[in-house]
């Protein structure tokens, strides 16, 4: 989940977001054509709330992580980047189009290939069009939301991307289904993200130029911990890429212990940070809905919910916030039910992670002060992952809040991902 520590800044949007409370079912995003090849797909054009992929239908042969086409796009100094779309699956198997971004160093590669870096962003909306590959300049260092440097409506970039391009690595950034592609998004469904994660590793692999080779490591912050926790459960699928890690920042891990409250509540909630999250609660219902379809949105909405889910789906994760947070501050039962369906919690359960062996080491960080994830549910993760025989490092960074982490902690896991591809042993602080 994507909810800020800084609700203030949020509620000065207040007078925005009444301008738009009337207007849910607003107008969609242009969508632009492309083709099926590098050859005879056009140049992307993004238009003012970004653009969308349309792939052909069917889509073409090939396995999960082939890649579709590809077009250069800007890149940093001393590197090529390349907008893609590339096949993967959902959960289930169904194939599905993924959109997303590549960028890799334009030296010389060694003979075994480039080790490659996969980032897994953090929550950006329920709208096709909130896709970080979209924009203009996909290809830079991370720009959180909040930045004055940012005119998007969701954070862009990666973190430690000059970094890591710098070390030789090929980086590769997912959309995750629905974001950027047709259908709604699976937002933290957590074997769907996984697979759209290392399919952009495949993919990659086939780009020309790229150099890719088979070792990678995974990093994701918020939604994207969770997804990099279940790349590193489940990174058989990426055969014959080997996952040697993954780095896992305020990651949405604990989705059911959450909701069925077996972990204290988050210490720094207020009612604005919980109304946040509570609108991207309708997001998650929304998109496990999509993934299970015989899930009933009914069950778990009120009709002004509904009416919601509906707007969900036309808006990017901070403004729908705003919307929510201005209707529904101190009164989050007027779209949510208060109890949750067993057939709905046993759903939600296979989202959170933990339950599974991973099968390389991990890295988690948690701010102490995060209003977004809560830190609890982040330490039960760890606990449950330390169950098994992978080894696990936790840290926990006094007054870091949900933001603050991705930058602050950089050297970290910039220095752990290095170690994970010169194949030093692991630390772990598992008691």
């Amino acid at each position: 989940m994507r909810a800020r520590g800084n609700v203030q800044r949020r509620l000065m949007r207040f007078a925005v977001a009444a301008c738009v409370v009337t207007g849910l079912t607003g107008v969609v995003g242009a969508t632009v054509a492309l083709g099926s090849n590098a050859l005879n797909s056009p140049v992307f054009r993004p238009g003012p709330t970004g653009g969308t992929y349309v792939p052909r239908t069917p889509l073409p042969p090939g396995k999960h992580g082939t890649l579709i086409w590809w077009r250069p796009v800007p890149a940093p100094a001393g590197a090529r980047a390349w907008r893609i779309l590339y096949k993967s699956t959902a959960w289930n198997g169904t194939p599905v189009a993924v959109s997303g971004f590549v960028v890799a160093p334009s030296g010389p590669a060694p003979s075994s290939g480039r080790p490659i870096l996969a980032w897994a962003h953090g929550t950006t909306g329920g709208a096709t069009w909130c896709a970080p590959s979209t924009i203009a300049n996909p290809a830079q260092d991370f720009v959180d939301y909040f930045s004055p440097q940012n005119s998007y409506e969701f954070d862009i970039g990666v973190p430690a991307l000059t970094t890591f391009l710098r070390k030789g690595y090929v980086v590769t950034a997912t959309d995750y289904q629905g974001l950027g592609t047709p259908g709604i998004h699976q937002y933290l469904v957590g074997s769907t993200e996984a697979r759209n994660v290392l399919d952009s590793i495949l993919a990659a692999r086939h780009i020309p130029g790229s150099s890719a080779g088979t070792r990678a490591v995974v990093l994701g912050w918020s939604q994207g911990g969770g997804s990099a926790i279940f790349s590193n459960q489940e990174a058989a699928y990426a055969r014959p890429v080997r996952v040697l890690g993954s780095v896992d920042l305020a990651p949405a891990a604990g989705v059911g212990v959450d909701l069925e409250k077996q972990v204290p509540p988050n210490p720094n909630a207020t009612p604005a940070s919980e109304a946040f999250t509570n609108s991207e609660l309708i997001n998650f219902y929304r998109g496990m809905h999509a993934a299970y379809p015989e899930l009933r949105l009914s069950q778990v909405l009120t009709p002004a919910g509904r009416q919601l889910e509906k707007g969900d789906g036309q808006m990017c994760s901070e403004k729908f916030g705003d919307v929510v947070i201005y209707h529904y501050v101190g009164n989050p039962t007027a779209y949510l039910k208060t109890s949750i369906p067993q057939v709905w919690l046993d759903r939600i359960n296979q989202q959170t992670a933990g339950y599974a062996p991973t099968t390389a080491p991990s890295l988690v960080i948690q701010g102490t002060d995060d209003s977004a994830i809560n830190p609890y549910a982040t330490t039960a993760y760890v606990q449950r992952a330390c169950r098994f025989s992978q080894p696990v490092e936790y840290t926990v960074v006094p007054g870091g809040d949900h933001t603050s982490i991705v930058t602050s902690t950089q050297n970290e896991y910039v220095t752990w991902i290095a170690n994970r591809f010169a194949a030093r042993p692991a630390p772990s602080n598992c008691k």
